[in-house]
């Protein structure tokens, strides 16, 4: 066994004691290297390890060469593998992607579907992670680029990070395992390829132990980025308005949790902002006004203190009945409704997102819609109606006034979403059943 690799890999306190482990083999020296180094621990772990190799429909017959040389080293070392097909050309065109990032898009996700249980592994080593830290640095990044690449991300585990190039090439060489090139790595034509050929060996002459020192730095990195991004979740959630779906009280924090709250919240449209587009949203906070474009269709509004991120559209739809029991949603709005035989409770009314009505006062079938100039309510306690859009302009959050839900019956407007319950609809102390109405922002994770 080789002592010093597996014990590294060992330290790295990734492997799984049981259940499957998936190695994602390129045919490359690193994956050869990692699935070698697997297969030896594999006695003293017990996992149940196969191999999954991702043809990226690119380089023609050599990407074919090392699909079969990854097949035949897997049957030679009866090791279960599977090969996945994906079209990177296509994908790459009709998303508008670079080659580099739409291979990896599929790569992952094609990995995600050959290995739906347990672990997978892949090949990245000290050398990556020093030209990763490299490479954000020269873009310009936060802390957050500085940490190099995470050892663990949802299922994907990064055994080999404190592992250098040049000593899984002495184990390969030590155990007569050849490998495969890709001969696009080869090339300068990619900015990584230009630091990996050029700028990384010559910072080495300067400084030998350059890898080493920098793998040391990601690690105290990463440790103080954990801290910060668990503190800014705390931060998060106490500032985040659960029915309008904004950020509020962001100023009265400190600077590096602000930041990390901001990309909490643009995460929900997957944008990875820039630095500089993260300290314009940060402006517009301290200044508590201003509207900017985040990406395309995405912007960032401040108003009356919260932040908003939203996709300027409207509702796809104008009409959608009232349903009970179920989710209704409005652009970035969710509404549920339920109804309830319960003797009428001050508290009901008082609730923030959750809003009371007699059910059976309601006259034909309700149904929300999408608000008309023209439209009035009568509120209770209020001898005459008023205009809805003045009442909304008064009380409703800007950026959300295109996106609230308003409740309609033959009558006209009997609810709307910031504004309350129209008088003849109101509860009663007799009322026998209630409609009750929660109305939420959507989920982050559910608005794509």
């Amino acid at each position: 066994m080789s002592s010093h690799l597996t014990e590294a890999v060992v330290q790295s306190g990734l492997l799984p004691h049981e259940g499957k482990l998936t190695v994602a083999l390129s045919g490359g020296a690193d994956s050869v290297a990692l699935l070698l180094l697997l297969v030896e621990l594999q006695p003293q772990f017990g996992y149940d390890l196969q191999a999954v190799h991702i043809h990226h429909g690119i380089r023609g017959e050599e990407a074919d060469r090392d699909a079969a040389f990854c097949e035949a080293l897997c049957q030679k070392r009866q090791i279960p593998f599977r090969c996945r097909y994906v079209d990177v050309p296509a994908f790459a065109a009709a998303q508008k992607l670079s080659t580099e990032t739409a291979a990896r898009i599929l790569r992952y996700e094609a990995l995600q579907q050959l290995a739906p249980a347990g672990l997978i592994a892949t090949a990245h080593h000290a050398d990556d992670e020093a030209e990763t830290m490299l490479f954000y640095l020269l873009r310009g990044c936060g802390l957050n680029g500085l940490c190099g690449i995470p050892p663990k991300r949802g299922r994907i585990i990064r055994p080999l990070l404190g592992v250098s190039k040049a000593a899984l090439l002495a184990y390969l060489q030590r155990q007569g395992q050849d490998f495969v090139t890709d001969s696009s790595n080869l090339t300068e034509d990619a900015t990584r390829n230009h630091l990996r050929h050029r700028i990384l060996p010559m910072l080495r002459e300067y400084q030998p132990a350059l890898v080493t020192h920098l793998t040391h730095t990601a690690q105290t990195l990463r440790e103080d980025e954990t801290y910060l991004t668990g503190q800014a979740k705390q931060v998060f959630a106490q500032s985040f308005h659960t029915q309008w779906g904004g950020l509020q009280y962001m100023a009265e924090q400190p600077k590096p949790l602000r930041i990390r709250c901001y990309r909490m919240l643009l995460a929900r449209y997957r944008i990875d902002p820039s630095y500089t587009l993260l300290c314009a949203i940060d402006r517009l906070v301290r200044e508590n006004m201003g509207k900017i474009t985040v990406s395309g269709d995405v912007y960032a509004q401040v108003h009356r203190g919260m932040l908003f991120v939203m996709r300027d559209t409207k509702p796809l739809c104008d009409v959608l009945p009232l349903t009970l029991g179920e989710n209704r949603q409005f652009a970035e709005r969710i509404c549920f409704a339920s109804l309830e035989n319960v003797t009428l409770s001050p508290k009901i009314h008082k609730s923030f997102t959750q809003y009371a009505l007699d059910y059976d006062k309601i006259t034909g079938k309700p149904c929300f819609r999408l608000r008309q100039r023209d439209d009035r309510i009568t509120l209770p306690g209020r001898k005459q109606s008023e205009a809805l859009r003045k009442t909304v302009q008064a009380k409703v959050p800007l950026p959300l006034r295109q996106s609230i839900y308003a409740l309609y019956d033959d009558t006209g407007c009997i609810f709307c979403e910031g504004v309350g319950v129209a008088a003849d609809v109101a509860p009663r102390t007799t009322s026998k059943r209630l409609l009750l109405l929660q109305c939420t922002a959507a989920n982050p994770t559910e608005i794509q």
